[in-house]
């Protein structure tokens, strides 16, 4: 679950094994501070979330965001077109805050609950809406700008 989430955020394979690794190594650090180990599942999530807020922090200092999200692309094995539509989305993605991509990411690609995402995130359940309801809004109109996404989000809508 760590690895296709931070799969998902960053889009570069190899990015998020480098993730995931670090993730557990983490955890089994932190291991010995879990009180509850039935909440075992948050804990590792909430310890990805703050290292994947941290990653797209640093990502985005960086200039080579890019080249990690067409490695994704190519290993998809997708055609061109659908690749280019991956990198238009992602790339808008980016455009969005660490907290809001992941809050994105986490509802409307992991299915996760907002309560979840609350205590995975460690942020009340009315800043993950909060958050939602932004990205929601912004991602909407960055697509509707770009009529090959604009287009692709029509086209599901239709089929549902």
């Amino acid at each position: 679950m760590v690895l296709a989430t931070a799969l998902r955020v960053l889009g570069s394979k190899s990015a998020a094994e480098d993730i995931a690794q670090d993730v557990f190594y983490r955890v089994w650090r932190s291991a010995p501070t879990l009180r509850e180990p039935d909440k075992l599942r948050s804990f590792v999530y909430s310890v990805a979330m703050r290292t994947l807020v941290s990653e797209l922090r640093r990502e985005k200092q960086r200039a080579w965001l890019h080249r990690n999200r067409r490695e994704l692309m190519g290993d998809l094995g997708c055609e061109i077109e659908s690749r280019d539509l991956l990198r238009k989305f992602h790339a808008l993605l980016e455009r969005l805050t660490p907290r809001d991509s992941l809050v994105f990411v986490l509802k409307r690609l992991d299915a996760m609950t907002v309560e979840e995402i609350a205590i995975i995130m460690g942020i009340s359940e009315s800043t993950v809406k909060r958050s939602l309801s932004r990205s929601s809004l912004r991602l909407a109109r960055w697509i509707n700008a770009d009529p090959g996404l604009a287009g692709l989000f029509k086209r599901e809508e239709s089929r549902a």
